[in-house]
Formats: C-alpha cells, structure tokens, sequence
C-alpha cells in the first residue's frame, strides 16, 4: 500500500538536498514560517506560500541534513494538528549521464570489437577506451563532489584503471571501471520515503519512524508491548 493512500496523514516531500541546502515541499500551508528560520543551524529560510516550498540554506557542521528535515517536519505536524507525517525522499529520482560516459562506452565497446577480430588496431583503441573511460570517471567523481560534497567509492576504480595501461587485461579494466562507477545509476530508484508517528505533549513535538508497510494500530501495539515489557524489567 503507498504512503498516499494512507489515511489523515500529512506530507512533505524533500524536492532537492544537497549539502548545506535544502529544498521542501509542504502539502498544506505553514502559518507560522517565522518557526522554521529558528531551528539552530539554519543560515537563511526562504517560504513561498504561494507554491508552498521552503528553501534553506544551513551549516552542516551545527545540523545534520536528516536532522533538519526531522525539525521541519516536527514544526509543520505541530501546526497542522496531524498524528501521522510522512516523508517523501523526491531529490534522488533519475540519474543523467554526462556524454563523457556514453562516448567511454562506445570505445570500450568499439575495443572489445577490435580484440575479437584480432585487429592490428586494437593497441590504439585500448589506449582509446582506457582514456576516455578514466576522463568519464575523473567527471563523475567531480560533478558528485560539486554536488553532495563528496564522491562515491566506486570512483576509486580509476586507480585500478591506471595501473592497467598498456597491459593485455586494458579492455577488461576499462569495462570494469565504467560498470562500477556507472552501472549502480542506471538501475531506477524510487524515492525513498519515511512514515512517522506524531507525539503532541504540550509545546513538545515527538516523530517516531514507522516501518514501512505498518499500519497506525499494528505500530501503537509494538509500542505499548514494549513499554510493558520495560516497566516489567524494572519491576
């Protein structure tokens, strides 16, 4: 059953969230914005009432990103009176390549071509494939860097992929490093998406993950045989 479907819930959807920014999307109107240029850590908040979206802009050293995203979400329930918030994860949808990675591709495979017939060619397309794929990679790993901040591991492959120029195994380390640097983002993700029960005690707001797929009633009963079975320990 999809989140949506599930009844009196409230939801945001984070639309972008790159390192010290974020970009949210509230399904109903915030009353009170002035609350969420309060959270500490947060340089700069910006509200469109009229699309209803929120930018910020924040210092990651002070609040983590899903910390963030957890205070946004605790002042939203707190003014729209909900029990149930859920969090749509929308900013890690679709992946695009940059021409660098197809044209890598097509000399790997323009090589592989060259090795299977024997080609006398194949010395000059090995050092093709081998430099195309590992500027590819060396691009990739920059535009992940400026992006997140940071670069994923698979990345590292082209050190493995320099250590084999010029050898007879070129071909098999150029394909390798493409696939582990590209091959994870061409498989579709969906966005990830987070339910939470909300606790109103006062002023204080608490949100508490839910697994996915469990109902309001089956989450209220884990939790009170847990609390049972601590106050029976402390007994």
């Amino acid at each position: 059953m999809s989140m949506r479907n599930e009844k009196d819930a409230l939801h945001l959807d984070v639309l972008s969230a790159i390192p010290g920014r974020i970009r949210v999307l509230f399904e109903m109107p915030v009353p009170n914005e002035a609350l969420l240029a309060r959270i500490p850590g947060v340089l700069e908040s910006r509200y469109n009432p009229r699309i209803r979206t929120l930018t910020c802009r924040y210092d990651s050293g002070v609040i983590s990103e899903e910390q963030l995203i957890i205070r946004i979400g605790a002042i939203y329930v707190s003014q729209a009176k909900t029990s149930l918030l859920h969090v749509k994860r929308c900013e890690e949808e679709g992946f695009s390549m940059a021409p660098s990675g197809y044209l890598a591709l097509g000399c790997i495979a323009l090589d592989g071509a060259m090795s299977l017939t024997a080609s006398p060619l194949q010395a000059f397309t090995r050092w093709l494939s081998a430099g195309t794929t590992l500027a590819a990679v060396v691009e990739h790993g920059y535009q992940e860097l400026h992006v997140r901040g940071s670069f994923d591991p698979e990345v590292m492959s082209m050190f493995y992929l320099v250590n084999s120029l010029g050898k007879p195994n070129g071909t098999r380390a150029s394909m390798l490093a493409w696939i582990l640097t590209f091959g994870r983002h061409l498989i579709p993700r969906g966005p990830r998406e987070q339910a939470y029960l909300v606790s109103l005690v006062g002023q204080r707001v608490t949100l508490t993950p839910m697994r996915s797929g469990e109902s309001q009633a089956t989450f209220a009963g884990h939790m009170l045989r847990r609390s049972v079975e601590m106050i029976a320990r402390k007994g």
